[in-house]
């Protein structure tokens, strides 16, 4: 075999293998950038946005917070401004806004006696009026008849009734429902919570 043309061959093939790698690479370089290798803007530039939208919502939930607290501050300031009584006077106050309404001349008596009388002397009246009260109940539930159309006016039972006006739409031994213009619902009352007026007693004929 002859040796320079051995030689000459492997050259050649080296030149050819050379010359493909080349070839390859001017290829490679003409083609257009993979995706691996194109810089990620889009991912960047969403990663801002989304930082920055955490950052709005943050404040917006700080900037709330802050508003929520100062309302508070607010309305405890208002609060504290108020005077403030003792707990028992109210209990009181609304137990006296349920007391039935005097006339003008039992509250004529009322102001004389709580200004002239003592403490102790207006609890006796107070006990004497409840106990005169219980006998002329009794004796009205002895001997009133309460009969359905009778007109009667409530002088006892639930205080904010006390003094109105109604007729009996059902009448029973001991109790009874009156009608009463203005109020929605007929008022149960005991018989000896109701008295006649003076044109049931004329139709009756009754006199107690």
């Amino acid at each position: 075999m002859d040796t320079t043309q051995t030689l000459d061959t492997k050259f050649s093939a080296i030149d050819k293998a050379l010359a493909a790698a080349k070839a390859r690479k001017a290829a490679k370089e003409l083609l257009p950038q993979t995706s691996a290798e194109v810089p990620d803007a889009p991912t960047e530039a969403r990663k801002k946005a989304t930082d920055e939208e955490k950052a709005a919502k943050l404040a917006v939930r700080a900037q709330k917070q802050a508003q929520l607290k100062a309302d508070r501050e607010a309305r405890k300031a208002a609060k504290a401004q108020q005077p403030k009584g003792p707990a028992h006077m109210k209990k009181i106050d609304r137990a006296a806004s349920k007391l039935p309404e005097l006339n003008d001349q039992t509250q004529l008596l009322f102001n004389e006696a709580t200004t002239n009388f003592s403490s102790g002397q207006l609890t006796a009246l107070a006990l004497h009026l409840q106990h005169f009260n219980r006998v002329k109940a009794t004796e009205r539930a002895l001997s009133q008849k309460v009969e359905v159309g009778s007109r009667v006016r409530i002088i006892g039972g639930d205080p904010k009734f006390i003094g109105m006006t109604g007729t009996v739409s059902k009448a029973q031994r001991i109790r009874c429902y009156v009608s009463v213009p203005g109020v929605k619902r007929e008022v149960y009352c005991f018989t000896s919570d109701v008295e006649l007026v003076a044109s049931s007693l004329a139709s009756t004929g009754t006199d107690g």
